[in-house]
């Protein structure tokens, strides 16, 4: 339409170039004039007297003129005006229009849209018609399948082309419409599909007004789950405020009571966010580490917020409290240690610069510039300094001050020699050996460095070097033994003297069986001298968690060694170090996520030189030990872990066969009842073209697609459900649709 009259409740978006058409301003002629109109339908003058205008009848037959006109919500406003207008010739006059200017694009992607449906559905419905009647499965529930799988398909190609073809400029003029006409980005934000989109473009466009608008939007509803999935909020303060202050209550709820402390209405639109309903804990603290990490600010305001947290838990008598106060200090460890961890990115200065504000947090350079009692550990706390404890104060300095040199040196990728220990260990000389130990463990990544410096490949040599070191273990371990003691009974603290002298033979048994063809590892605490290296060691793994401990640091680093496997010791030497780290794991629990990671190593390794058959052997022994970590309670991960290594590297690590050892070995632990997380994990692994292909495979037993089926039934049975546990299978039903359409 030439006379510039809105045809749509929203803007056109322009194809050619990606820039959105404006409507005109008022005083640009007559188009102006008629779409200068107020609520009431009532035209606003013209101020200029030279400019035509037209009546209402020619607005109406320009409107009825325009391209798919009948499709526009105003179109019978329009005949209506034309018909009191020109009486009853304006009926055929108006047909006449609407016949010509249809071009019917909308009802043909709507049209196809449908066909998609249909034919999705119908591929469906011989799959599903046998468990119909057990199930009531309706024709709709299929077709409905059918069209989500349409919608699918749109939604990446309007994700695709705005990607492509969005301009700011473009952006910035949505921005200057009216409410009424700007309604439809409202409308996006509030659906799922098109939600995800407009945050994936916040990402790429940072200085757009309209996604800047929408993300604040997104927040202030409560999607921070979202958000956090796909971007990093460092960039938009209140955004990264809102995710903070939501996710640090959610980690206190769940610390407290448990998933039900996680009401339905805590989140957006009364149900349960769907990551939390899943049980995912460990990715909301992922995305926690990522996004509070990601520049020096947002770091120094998370861990002032949680030191917040924990002062005032501190101070309170509710006992409950203290559950949420241990996740907190637990994440503010985390955090400073995901500060500290060394990085092959960016610039030595940029390195530094990371690891100088992670310290300047840190209580180790904060207390010496306190005026009060700065060997006090407390941050409240306001007593004088007597004068009797200068001397002491002084050995106080000098003790955070080596911390923090061997710190940040160990951050640059330094060893740690013998004046960084020495250095730590001057303060037992006058002072107490204890608070080097509390020191410590307040830092997990001073002993994290400790240990590999004396358990990994590029362990130090020098012994006296290797003897202080140990020395520094010793006490976080006996420090660590005295902080339980105090909250549990029963807890006995090891010897300082003979605990060194057993981290030290540990280190050097694991140096010696790096040396040797193959070594023997049994369950057994035989530590007698007249036994081998390799049943020492084993032993040594299961009485103490400290050589556990360093012993998967020790296979972690040499598995990761690309030399490693091409090695002639390979194929006698992995099996032995697998078998050690299954014994590790069924006597510590805590260890179990780093085993989990040793085997997901050995599982990506690959050799011509060594047999098919011989490296298949490896790679199931790998995946027994996935089986036994996910029977004893890492059931999501591992199965995630499997899933994303099909996604990927595919077949190059896992072929058909291995996949389904793999599911066998499932199928064969799993007995219900089953949970939500659960479901979500293993129908996400179902679905996963290649294990699809390797379970349609006539290899796959026909017992085995049998137990999936009653697997999946029991799923559907249990989603199908009420109680209070209903909110959190909501989020399970859509994966679960798409498992019995395949």
């Amino acid at each position: 339409s030439e006379t510039g009259e809105t045809q749509w409740e929203r803007p056109t978006i322009l194809v050619d170039d990606g820039d959105i058409s404006k409507q005109p301003e008022r005083g640009e002629g007559a188009t102006g004039n008629a779409a200068s109109q107020d609520d009431d339908g009532q035209g606003i003058e013209d101020k200029e007297e030279d400019e035509p205008t037209l009546d209402a009848a020619a607005v109406a037959e320009q409107f009825l003129q325009g391209q798919d006109a009948i499709m526009e919500d105003s179109v019978l406003e329009q005949i209506a005006t034309l018909i009191n207008e020109l009486g009853n010739v304006a009926g055929k006059k108006a047909q006449q229009y609407l016949v010509q200017g249809y071009q019917g694009d909308t009802a043909m992607c709507g049209l196809m849209g449908l066909w998609l449906a249909e034919l999705k559905a119908s591929r469906a419905q011989p799959k599903r018609a046998s468990a119909a009647s057990a199930n009531d499965v309706h024709a709709n529930d299929v077709f409905q399948e059918g069209a989500d799988a349409a919608r699918d398909v749109v939604e990446s190609v309007v994700n695709r082309l705005a990607r492509e073809r969005f301009t700011t400029n473009g952006g910035d003029a949505i921005m200057k419409l009216t409410k009424k006409q700007a309604a439809f980005v409202d409308e996006m934000i509030k659906s799922d599909r098109w939600r995800k989109m407009l945050i994936d473009l916040s990402a790429s466009n940072k200085d757009s007004k309209l996604f800047m608008y929408c993300l604040q939007t997104i927040s202030n509803l409560g999607y921070h789950r979202e958000i956090a999935n796909r971007i990093d909020q460092s960039d938009y303060f209140g955004v990264f405020n809102s995710l903070l202050r939501s996710e640090l209550s959610v980690v206190g709820k769940l610390a407290v009571a448990g998933y039900d402390g996680y009401k339905a209405d805590d989140a957006p639109g009364g149900n349960a966010s769907a990551s939390l309903a899943s049980g995912q804990i460990e990715t909301l603290t992922a995305d926690l580490r990522r996004t509070c990490t990601a520049t020096s600010y947002t770091y120094l305001y998370a861990m002032v917020v949680l030191q917040e947290l924990i002062n005032d838990s501190n101070e309170s008598n509710d006992a409950s409290l203290q559950k949420a106060c241990w996740k907190w200090e637990r994440l503010r460890e985390e955090l400073e240690e995901e500060m500290m961890k060394p990085v092959s990115a960016g610039t030595t200065f940029q390195r530094k610069r990371r690891i100088d504000v992670a310290l300047a947090m840190s209580d180790l350079v904060q207390r010496q510039r306190r005026r009060l009692d700065p060997t006090s550990d407390d941050a409240g706390n306001h007593s004088p300094v007597p004068s009797n404890i200068a001397q002491k104060n002084n050995l106080a300095d000098a003790l955070d001050s080596a911390i923090v040199v061997m710190l940040t040196k160990s951050s640059l990728g330094n060893q740690v020699d013998k004046d960084m220990a020495e250095n730590i260990l001057k303060f037992a000389y006058s002072g107490s050996t204890e608070r080097i130990g509390d020191l410590l463990i307040k830092h997990p990544f001073a002993i994290t460095t400790l240990l590999h410096n004396l358990f990994g490949t590029k362990r130090i040599r020098q012994l006296e070097t290797r003897l202080k070191c140990a020395r520094l273990i010793a006490l976080a371990v006996t420090a660590a033994e005295r902080a339980a003691r105090s909250q549990q009974e029963g807890i006995t603290v090891s010897n300082e003297d003979s605990l060194y002298q057993i981290v030290l033979k540990g280190s050097q048994l694991c140096e010696q069986v790096e040396n040797m063809v193959s070594f023997t590892a049994i369950d057994s605490v035989e530590e007698g001298q007249e036994t081998s290296a390799g049943r020492q060691l084993s032993a040594m793994c299961i009485k103490y968690p400290v050589i556990a401990q360093g012993a998967l640091i020790w296979a972690k680093e040499l598995a990761s060694n690309p030399d490693f496997v091409t090695t002639a010791a390979y194929p006698t030497l992995a099996p032995c170090i697998l078998c050690l780290v299954r014994i590790i794991s069924l006597h510590h629990p805590l260890a179990r996520p780093a085993a989990l990671e040793v085997s997901l190593i050995f599982i990506s390794h690959s050799n011509s030189d060594i047999s098919h058959q011989k490296m298949e052997s490896i790679k199931e022994q790998c995946l027994r030990l996935m089986l036994l970590l996910s029977a004893q309670g890492l059931c999501i991960e591992v199965i995630s872990a499997v899933k994303d290594k099909l996604r990927k590297n595919g077949s190059s690590e896992l072929d058909s066969a291995l996949i389904r050892y793999f599911v066998s070995g499932l199928l064969d632990t799993v007995q219900p009842p089953l949970t939500v997380p659960f479901c979500n994990a293993f129908c996400g692994l179902l679905v996963e073209s290649q294990c699809l292909d390797a379970l349609k495979s006539q290899h796959f037993e026909q017992g085995r697609r049998a137990q999936i089926i009653r697997l999946i039934n029991e799923i559907e049975n249990q989603a199908g459900g009420e109680g209070n546990g209903a909110r959190f299978w909501s989020d399970a039903r859509p994966i679960l649709s798409t498992v019995k359409s395949v």
